[in-house]
């Protein structure tokens, strides 16, 4: 609506300047003209009229705006169109006036044209003839022409000092930016992921493409689509760290071809936002090419509580398999897939169907059909299935017998002519993969001039990466490996599971409530809701249940998820590896994680929920939850259905091997403690630097010197006053002892720990290190439950 409004605003525009110069061109070739036109604008074109000179400034004006807004101001100088307009506008303007211009030695046409010439160089002087000034009477077309060569003249010095000093100006915009999203080092494959990646930006979001060769073509192309452009060397780590973008940075794209250089970048990176900034999960996207690779990559970062980064993996197989699956389960009539040749796309080919097959397993979406089946065609066909079966297994996922059938011969014509009789040629697809496999390329031709309703994608290396290519014989089409990613959106695991267990549990209850409309007529809070929950439930299972998600090369917890089915909250819960008391923990966790967001957006508790008045009868405080036992039984539900069903789409945990480790202490022993009301530092004792807020306590004991902060809410639930500043300490701690040199995320900061250190969790799930010797004094036990 918005662009039709402008589109109709610079229509009139247009229409209202052609008018108002056209007047004055006719008026200036034939002054006498004004006399002929109603008295009430008669003032309009008289010759010294600034109001018709202010009125004609302002439209030209307003229509260069709307010009450039529609070329897209983000392009370097000024837009070619104004200055081009302005330059014409001006020839005409000028020739109007000059026309009457010419006697014996001025001769008719080319005393203007020469005239007028002088004027687009910037001459402003009045002209002679005779000894007398011609026109006799300047004109207002010729004051109009004046003031367009002059403002041409401008913009264009204006453009050319912009395009000179772009990569500054680049590098302050980016200063001044609410958030960064940066994406480091781009070539010709990765630059297709940019326009999908731009389309998630906010308003005030600003794209950040860092890179050391500015002048490649992928580059300059991000530039025109409103990238802003950082140059760097990476060969110098200290100077990428030391860009001003990352203490902004909302998201991270390293999409270099080597992932060795996108870890040592992201090795720099880390260090240096240790010592900026305490955020913690900041979405991070890494290009690894290689679909093994990419996936071990993930599963070792997967969830990641205690880390910088929410991370995920992106590559040009993993992405082209995925592309080319679309297009081909986007046909209901499908019901098999060869994949002739051997290549690392085949591999992404079958992980990418195994997830479709999980996903279908967890939610069959009545409008698709259900994921075909698979045959590989190559001599060593076997061999690839086997890998296939050995990375689910690695990943702790339980791959379904039968989907991936094998053909061990050479992904010949005949071959596959063969296999495509047998099953049928309009339900059957072909992917011919990439170069490595030695398949011939004009297999893909002699197989479409033979079977014309049968779906067949050859490799091409020079093909261009669109969205849909036209099939020149019967239905094959061409395409080469890129990053292109499908649908325009960026990959993303935490989405793509928030979104089909919304689908299934919106298609269980019905789409009659705001809250449960299909996904894509969604409100963006319900959206970021799903997405709440899913985010949530990594934390709370890897920072409160003790497990991990890295089942890369693991067991994940083997318990079906089909047993769980029907039981009690709680024993789901148990069966999943979380006792009772852990359990409740996450509970609460899930409880006010949800309860922030909710009232974050505006909402507030009523007895009878009102979503049109964002009204919620469970939005209460924790204690009234458990409290009441079936307030209680409903949020253990709830908490138990999340685990559940990002166990059915493949996502499994299971216990890390310090969760044993966790015992409980009694804490004893007396403090000294001051409450501070302006922001101070303290050192630990290893060295580090933390930073305590105001209102916080110095605590310290009672025969040393060496203080610490701790956050007053914290402190008055942990301590009771003796008399004066002496204190007794309070209650019951989890510990473990610490691995030497674990980094430790407390309240203040990050803390690198020392042999023999131990590690303290509170009541509010804060943890900090403590020295053995402190832990002895400070602590009894272990106490049993």
């Amino acid at each position: 609506m918005g662009s039709q409004r402008s589109a109709v605003a610079r229509i009139a525009l247009s229409v209202v300047a052609v008018v108002l110069l056209g007047y004055l061109t006719a008026l200036a070739a034939s002054p006498g003209l004004r006399l002929h036109v109603p008295p009430t604008v008669q003032w309009f074109g008289e010759p010294g009229s600034a109001m018709t000179i202010a009125v004609v400034t302002v439209v030209l004006a307003l229509l260069g705006l709307f010009i450039a807004t529609a070329q897209g101001v983000r392009q370097p100088g000024a837009p070619v169109a104004i200055v081009v307009g302005l330059a014409l506008l001006s020839l005409v303007l000028g020739l109007a006036s000059y026309w009457r211009c010419h006697d014996e030695t001025h001769p008719l046409l080319f005393t203007p044209l020469i005239w007028t010439a002088s004027l687009l160089k910037g001459g402003v002087s009045d002209q002679s003839l005779a000894g007398q000034t011609c026109p006799a009477q300047t004109p207002v077309a010729l004051e109009v022409a004046r003031l367009s060569v002059l403002t041409a003249i401008f913009l264009s010095v204006v453009g050319v000092a912009l395009a000179l000093l772009q990569s500054r100006l680049d590098r302050l915009r980016v200063g001044f930016a609410r958030s960064v999203t940066a994406v480091v080092d781009i070539d010709d494959d990765a630059a297709s992921m940019l326009g999908a990646i731009a389309r998630t930006l906010g308003r005030r979001d600003t794209l950040a493409v860092i890179t050391d060769a500015p002048d490649r073509p992928c580059v300059q192309a991000a530039r025109i689509s409103g990238a802003r452009i950082i140059s760097v060397d990476f060969d110098q780590p200290e100077a990428l760290a030391e860009l001003p973008v990352w203490r902004k940075l909302d998201r991270l794209y390293l999409l270099s071809a080597d992932p060795s250089s996108n870890l040592l970048r992201l090795a720099a990176i880390t260090s240096h936002l240790a010592k900026i900034d305490q955020r913690q999960r900041i979405p991070l996207i890494m290009r690894i090419d290689d679909p093994w690779q990419a996936g071990a990559w993930r599963a070792q970062h997967f969830g990641g509580a205690d880390t910088r980064w929410a991370a995920d993996a992106v590559g040009k197989y993993e992405v082209t398999a995925c592309r080319l699956l679309d297009r081909i389960t986007a046909n209901p009539a499908i019901q098999r897939i060869l994949i002739c040749g051997s290549s690392r796309l085949m591999l992404a080919l079958c992980t990418d169907m195994a997830q479709r097959q999980v996903e279908w397993d967890y939610y069959a979406d009545p409008a698709k059909s259900p994921p075909p089946k698979i045959t590989l065609v190559a001599e060593n066909a076997e061999e690839y299935r086997q890998d296939h079966e050995f990375a689910c297994a690695q990943a702790g996922l339980v791959t379904s017998q039968g989907q991936i059938e094998t053909v061990s011969e050479s992904a010949s014509a005949a071959t596959v002519m063969s296999l495509i009789s047998a099953g049928g040629a309009a339900s059957t697809a072909v992917i011919l993969v990439d170069a490595d496999t030695g398949v011939d390329l004009s297999v893909g031709t002699r197989l479409a001039a033979r079977f014309p309703t049968t779906p067949i994608y050859g490799w091409d290396p020079s093909a261009q990466v669109t969205e849909d290519r036209l099939a020149l014989v019967g239905q094959l089409r061409t395409y080469r490996l890129s990053m292109d990613l499908p649908g325009g959106q960026a990959q993303d695991t935490w989405e793509r599971a928030a979104r089909l267990i919304h689908d299934r549990y919106a298609a269980a209850v019905g789409h009659d409530r705001a809250a449960t409309l299909p996904w894509d007529k969604l409100d963006e809070f319900y959206r970021g809701s799903n997405r709440r929950e899913v985010q949530n439930a990594l934390w709370m299972v890897e920072k409160i249940g003790g497990h991990t998600w890295n089942t890369f090369g693991g067991h994940a917890h083997s318990q079906p998820t089909a047993k769980l089915y029907g039981l009690e909250p709680l024993e789901q819960l148990r069966l999943m590896g979380f006792e009772r008391d852990t359990a409740v923990a996450m509970a609460r966790a899930e409880h006010e994680d949800w309860s922030r967001y909710y009232r974050a957006a505006g909402w507030k508790y009523g007895t009878v929920r009102d979503d049109a008045s964002k009204v919620h009868d469970k939005l209460v405080d924790w204690s009234a939850i458990e409290a009441d036992p079936e307030l209680l039984r409903t949020a253990l539900t709830s908490l138990a259905a999340t685990l559940s069903k990002l166990r059915e789409l493949g996502y499994r945990s299971m216990p890390t091997s310090t969760a044993a480790e966790w015992q409980t202490f009694r804490r004893v022993g007396t403090v000294v403690a001051e409450q501070r009301w302006s922001p101070w530092t303290w050192n630990t004792r290893s060295g580090a630097t933390l930073q305590a807020e105001a209102g916080d306590w110095a605590v310290r004991e009672p025969d040393g010197d060496h203080c610490w902060s701790v956050r007053d809410d914290i402190f008055r639930s942990r301590y009771e006053q003796v008399e004066g500043d002496h204190w007794r300490r309070l209650g019951t701690v989890e510990a473990r002892p610490a691995a030497n040199g674990e980094t430790v995320s407390t309240l203040e900061g990050p803390v690198t720990t020392s042999t023999g250190d131990w590690v303290i969790q509170g009541e509010h799930d804060d943890q900090w290190p403590v020295p053995a010797e402190a832990f002895a004094r400070r602590y009894q036990g272990p106490i049993s439950g």
